[in-house]
């Protein structure tokens, strides 16, 4: 992908993600999705593709049972298809997935179905309500 072209990439995975239900607004180089049953996405263009990020607080346990968070964030990674789950040191919890090349409408609506069906899978994990607000 172009730099030329990533306003345009960002233009058209907003108008995608809205169709799709998402409320979108745009903060400078990142589109910013909001939906009210899916979770919420910054979304990230670069050269080589697109980096989808989802951030969840977490309940004080998770800094208290610190390997018992690190066991569940592995649990979740073991049953995600194209995301990637992990800490920062203030016990914040990411959601990731990277879309790679440029936007094709089919593909990305694949990835987009891959990423809530990963949601849908983190949702089961033992912990999840222990651990997330």
């Amino acid at each position: 992908m172009q730099s030329a072209n990533l306003d345009q990439t960002r233009a058209q995975i907003g108008h995608h993600l809205q169709f799709l239900g998402y409320e979108v607004s745009t903060d400078g180089k990142m589109v910013l999705a909001r939906h009210s049953t899916k979770p919420n996405i910054a979304v990230q263009a670069f050269t080589e593709g697109v980096l989808f990020t989802s951030i969840y607080s977490c309940e004080e346990i998770a800094a208290l049972d610190r390997i018992g968070f690190l066991e569940f964030i592995n649990q979740a990674n073991r049953t995600a298809t194209i995301s990637r789950y992990y800490a920062d040191a203030q016990n914040n919890f990411f959601l990731e997935a990277w879309y790679a090349g440029d936007y094709r409408q089919v593909d990305f609506a694949r990835f987009v179905s891959l990423w809530e069906m990963d949601f849908e899978r983190l949702k089961q994990v033992p912990g999840i309500s222990t651990y997330l607000k």
